[in-house]
Parts: C-alpha cells; structure tokens; sequence
C-alpha cells in the first residue's frame, strides 16, 4: 500500500493535493517505522517460523502491486 501511495504521490502530483499529500505522507511514515521496528525484530529473530511469516508480511507489498498491476 505504501509503495502505491508513493506511486501516486510521484506519478499524479495534481491528484496529490493538500489533505490527500497530508494523509498519505503520514500513512507513508507510519509504514516506514512500522517497517523498522518489523526488521529489528526480525534481525534479533531466531524462530524459524516466526522469520517465515515477517518474510511474508514483507512480501504482502509485493503482492499488492502485483495486485493492482492485473486490475
């Protein structure tokens, strides 16, 4: 979601305006330190499976373009 809403910010500035540009840089942010905090747990990780499945909440954002691309 947040590599879509980057595509928006970068791609359709004039769609991008004053509420939408606050609302989005702060779910951007969030995203960003969420994401942080997700790879320090991760690197002081040492339960496989529990590594499996921060691997595959990294991955849903690929997943997501994925997504969208095919819509």
């Amino acid at each position: 979601m947040m590599d879509y809403m980057e595509d928006v910010r970068d791609e359709y500035p004039n769609v991008y305006r004053k509420t939408i540009k606050k609302s989005g840089n702060e779910f951007i942010s969030e995203v960003n330190k969420m994401g942080d905090i997700l790879y320090k747990k991760m690197s002081d990780e040492n339960d496989k499976e529990l590594l499996e499945f921060y691997h595959e909440v990294t991955n849903f954002g690929t997943i997501f373009t994925n997504w969208l691309r095919e819509l």
